[in-house]
Parts: structure tokens; sequence; C-alpha cells
């Protein structure tokens, strides 16, 4: 998938819209998708330990002002449901990955 089918995929999950070049926003947060400098694929293997931070993007997600955290981090869950069920390796690197489903993708699918 390239950027710009990934941008519209996240576009549709969280009913936003797309703001400037890589940005998306909707009532609860704003994300951008990043093109990430230490890309490297043959490290991918590895996905569910570090590999995750060689992926081809990633995603800045910061909430919008005055949302409340429990909407944030739910939002956040239901974006990575959206990525797992479309079969997209996600993880989230954050201070509340215990409140994300799966702990924010640490925990593989039984």
């Amino acid at each position: 998938m390239n950027e710009e089918e990934l941008i519209e995929f996240i576009v549709k999950a969280i009913s936003g819209s797309k703001e400037l070049w890589r940005t998306i926003t909707n009532g609860v947060m704003e994300i951008d998708v990043v093109k990430n400098e230490d890309f490297d694929e043959s490290k991918l293997v590895h996905f569910y330990r570090k590999g995750f931070l060689y992926s081809r993007y990633y995603l800045d997600i910061e909430p919008n002002e005055n949302v409340e955290q429990k909407d944030y981090i739910e939002h956040i869950g239901n974006l990575l449901k959206r990525l797992w069920e479309t079969e997209f390796k996600a993880i989230a690197a954050c201070d509340f990955e215990e409140e994300l489903p799966r702990k924010g993708g640490r925990e593989k699918i039984s």
C-alpha cells in the first residue's frame, strides 16, 4: 500500500478528513502519517520485537484540545482494530499501551 492509499484508509477508519499533505483530523485527534527515515525492510521480519521501529511509515497521533483521555484512548484502540482487521501490522508506542486492545499490539492474537 502506498502513502496515499494509507492516508485514505485512515481517513475512512476514523471518519476524518485530510488536512495539508499527510495530516488527518477528526473531532478527537490529529494524525500525521510520517515516512520513517529508519525504514529497513530486512528488519521487519522481527516486527513484534523491535522490527516495528523500521516500518515504512509511522503515525504521530495527538489528541485535540479538550478531548478526554478515555475518548482519545478509545479512538486509538478503534483505529488499531481497523488496521489489524485489514491485516496491517501495527503497534502502539505510548504511555497507555496497557489500556489499548491487545496491549497496543504487543499481545498477538491467539
